[in-house]
């Protein structure tokens, strides 16, 4: 998982590694040295050594594994639950919200909210997952699906992994697309210089793997356009590489945009976007029990302002 920290200016002279030991909760400076090792630590500007003199000001991400079982607690947070029956439930997830558990992140995940509200009645998965068939960005908002058995967990994995799962994101893009049906079938995979990054790569160049989404203009705005994102394949960041190749970036994303919030130069009382416009809508799958479930996502509402109204997805 990627984390973003800001350096106060209190930190100033500090060593880089001794100060994320302290600013990174649930890490250790022996764990982080693994991450420096692996150059997943990157401070702005570029340096990513363990003993940098921190000036204060700069901006540190880092990639973090996941935490182990241990660390995971249950908590009381609520929860929008769009559907739930004996072996599933499907959950309107906040933007924000981490989906699991990781160093830096070991409160307030989604994954601590199902602890709290199923407490053991949930898969173990793989890792310490607790029925997460899928995963969502974190201030991706929308639709995921949870299984709260083994039989499920194993039932709905295959159907993601078979592609029989119709999803459909509501995707806000700058500037104006050429036509009203775009597609990208572009092969993603790890930016060749930037962990933090997913990058349209060569088939068989690094980890690419085979990516396909198409986009349909609902409507186009002045210096957007609101757009159903229909991704066929389920890589990391997809649909943002996907929009940012095709020269229409998701607004508000800081890491494939031009700026981490929209618009670029607000003028109050202008709505002001701080996270990526980018909202899991609708998913279409079916039950163990053979019921098929059409699972919405109503546009939240940090969302509305940039949206017509009555905004419904358009017929497959």
């Amino acid at each position: 998982m990627l984390i973003d920290l800001v350096v106060p200016k209190e930190a100033r002279g500090s060593r880089l590694d001794v100060w994320l030991a302290s600013a990174v909760e649930g890490s250790s400076r022996s764990q982080l040295q693994k991450l420096f090792d692996q150059n997943l630590v990157v401070v702005t500007g570029g340096s990513s050594r363990a003993g940098y003199t921190l000036q204060g000001g700069e901006t540190v991400a880092l990639e973090v594994p996941e935490a182990e079982p241990m660390e995971a607690l249950p908590e009381d947070i609520p929860l929008t639950v769009i559907y739930e029956d004996d072996d599933l439930v499907a959950i309107d997830k906040p933007p924000g919200m981490v989906v699991h558990p990781s160093i830096g992140h070991l409160r307030g995940t989604l994954v601590n909210a199902l602890l709290g509200k199923y407490g053991t009645h949930l898969p173990s998965g793989e890792g310490f997952r607790p029925g997460i068939v899928h995963r969502l960005d974190a201030d991706t908002s929308g639709v995921i699906v949870v299984a709260r058995n083994e039989q499920t967990l194993r039932f709905l994995q295959e159907q993601f992994k078979e592609r029989q799962v119709q999803k459909r994101y509501l995707a806000l893009m700058a500037g104006t697309p050429r036509a009203d049906l775009l597609r990208c079938d572009a092969w993603i995979g790890r930016h060749a210089t930037d962990f933090r990054r997913r990058a349209v790569r060569k088939p068989g160049e690094g980890d690419s793997k085979e990516s396909d989404t198409s986009f349909i203009v609902h409507v186009r705005k002045t210096g957007y356009s609101v757009v159903e994102a229909r991704p066929r394949t389920g890589r990391t960041h997809q649909i943002r590489v996907h929009a940012a190749h095709l020269g229409h970036a998701i607004l508000a994303d800081g890491l494939y945009g031009r700026s981490p919030t929209w618009p670029l130069e607000p003028k109050p009382p202008d709505t002001i976007l701080r996270r990526q416009g980018l909202h899991a809508w609708t998913l279409d799958l079916m039950a163990p029990s053979g019921k098929a479930l059409h699972l919405v996502a109503p546009p939240p509402a940090d969302l509305l302002p940039f949206l017509p109204a009555g905004i419904k997805p358009k017929p497959r």
